[in-house]
This record gives structure tokens, sequence and C-alpha cells, in this order.
């Protein structure tokens, strides 16, 4: 058993390194001059102008949008690194211990409020744009599979809960 958790801490590190290599490289390439851009527009501005409706708020809201979709997917990165706390815990024989109750159950929190936050930040991007379906097709992605898949780890906390109840019973009777 300890191969397969030694192969599967493996297969995890790899996988979170891609994934905290592809959010560096995605923000390294964001456009960080937009902030200072965004500052001289402010001091040059027609004051009475209305600001909702102008050109520089259309830009400061896709910045701050895109700002908050690399929150977003950091912490995805942050909750996926859970697996690694399940797996040396099944590595030390503690299968049915309340940390991996409290770890799966922090997962399917973190893929569940990923999920709401994006599409909601998604969702206030289209509505920039004026396409509604453009919106549509953004739940055909990841989000079709990260709710399911946060609502499973519940049930993974709920089953391993059991368990752990189980085994208790089962030492009290020997």
């Amino acid at each position: 058993m300890k191969d397969n958790t030694k192969i599967l801490t493996i297969i995890t590190y790899a996988i979170l390194l891609g994934a905290v290599s592809v959010l560096l490289n995605d923000l390294r390439e964001f456009d960080f001059n937009q902030f200072e851009k965004f500052q001289n527009w402010a001091k040059t501005a027609d004051k009475r102008e209305n600001w909702f409706t102008s050109k520089n708020a259309i830009e400061w809201s896709y910045y701050t949008i895109s700002a908050g979709l690399f929150f977003w997917r950091g912490y995805l990165i942050y909750g996926c690194s859970y697996f690694l706390s399940i797996l040396k815990e099944v590595e030390n024989g503690n299968y049915f211990s309340d940390k991996n109750i409290k770890y799966f159950k922090k997962i399917g929190n973190i893929f569940i409020s990923y999920t709401v936050g994006v599409l909601i930040l998604r969702f206030l991007l289209t509505t920039i744009n004026g396409s509604t379906y453009k919106f549509f097709n953004e739940l055909k992605g990841e989000f079709t599979f990260l709710i399911p898949a946060g609502l499973a780890f519940y049930i993974l906390a709920e089953i391993f809960e059991k368990g752990k109840q189980v085994e208790e019973e089962n030492e009290l009777t020997i």
C-alpha cells in the first residue's frame, strides 16, 4: 500500500506543480500596468462624464475580474493540496481519521465555492461583453465537473465518518 501512496503522492505533486506553473505563467502575461493607466485616467478624466459607461471603467472591470479569477484559481490549487495531507494520513495507516474527514469537507467546500465564485465573475464578464450565449458556454466546461466533485467529497467525508464509527465499535467489541 505504501508504494501506491508514494506513486499517488508523486502524481499529486506533479499536478500541483503543473497547475502552479500555469497560474504563474498567466500572472506573468497579465498586464499589471493597467492600474497605472487607471490612475493616469483618473487624473485627466472629465468629471462630468459618467464613469460607469466610460471605456476605462469597462477596462478596469476586466482588470478586477481577471484578478479575481487568478485568486480563485490559486484557491483551487490550495484545495487540491489537501490531497497530499490525505495521502500522508493513509500512508500512516490512519484511513478513517478526523483529519481525513476534515480534509474531504474542506476540499468539497473549496470546489463548490470556487465554482460559484468563478461562475459569478464569468457572468459579470459576459454581461460586460453583452453576450448571454457565451455565459451558457461557460457552464459546459469545468462547472459541470467541479460541483458534483465537491458534493462527492462531502459524501466521502460522511462515508469516512461512518467508517470511523464502525472502526471504533469494532475496537470496543474485541
